[in-house]
């Protein structure tokens, strides 16, 4: 660049040229970092892959240390599925012991209406109910006074129990004159029957 005496001035001819910026294009990682270590970083390499969009971690770094937003959810999957195997082993050590599904059904199924009917206390019935289920449940049982059902009310009860200590069951009951189905999935992880879902 000439100065006005005509005589290119030293120091700016040395100055190095500024290179144009690449639109769109990342940086690379010496760039933003003079730390030589840091280029064969592969966090750092993961912090870029996240920053410009790429949706894979760099080879041999854990992905829940490369995307920390995805760890929770991976988290709570493993834990999740930690419980379930917790609640299968139990259903399979209490199923053992315990009355067959159609039994217990039939019984709560009656159960159920004598509430109804006013002759049996409903908290027999919450015993065998988990508490989201009875918090339910309660609202909708009525007690005014309905057909006293006896055991011969009972007309069949089918169960499928594919898992063990895990069944779903329908018990279909002669209530004056009509048929009515109460319809349950029991659970045995507590070490007893529990009904989880009832519907009738």
């Amino acid at each position: 660049m000439p100065t006005n005496s005509g005589v290119a001035s030293p120091l700016l001819v040395a100055e190095p040229p500024i290179a144009e910026p690449r639109v769109g294009a990342p940086p690379a990682i010496a760039e933003l970092s003079p730390i030589a270590e840091l280029q064969e970083s592969p966090a750092a390499q993961a912090y870029l892959s996240i920053g410009y969009g790429l949706r894979s971690a760099p080879e041999g770094l854990d992905e829940e240390v490369a995307f920390g937003q995805d760890m929770p959810s991976e988290r709570q999957r493993r834990a999740q599925e930690a419980i379930e195997a917790q609640r299968t082993a139990a259903r399979l050590a209490a199923r053992q012991h315990l009355p067959s599904p159609a039994d217990v059904a039939k019984e709560i199924a009656l159960a159920l209406f004598e509430v109804e009917a006013g002759r049996r206390s409903a908290a027999q019935l919450e015993r065998v109910c988990t508490p989201e289920l009875w918090e339910m449940l309660e609202q909708q049982v009525q007690r005014h006074g309905g057909v006293l059902p006896s055991g011969s009310d009972l007309l069949r009860v089918h169960f499928q129990e594919l898992v063990p200590g895990l069944a779903n069951t329908v018990a279909v009951v002669q209530r004056g004159s009509r048929v009515q189905p109460v319809a349950m999935r029991l659970d045995a992880c507590s070490g007893r029957w529990l009904v989880t879902e009832l519907r009738y």
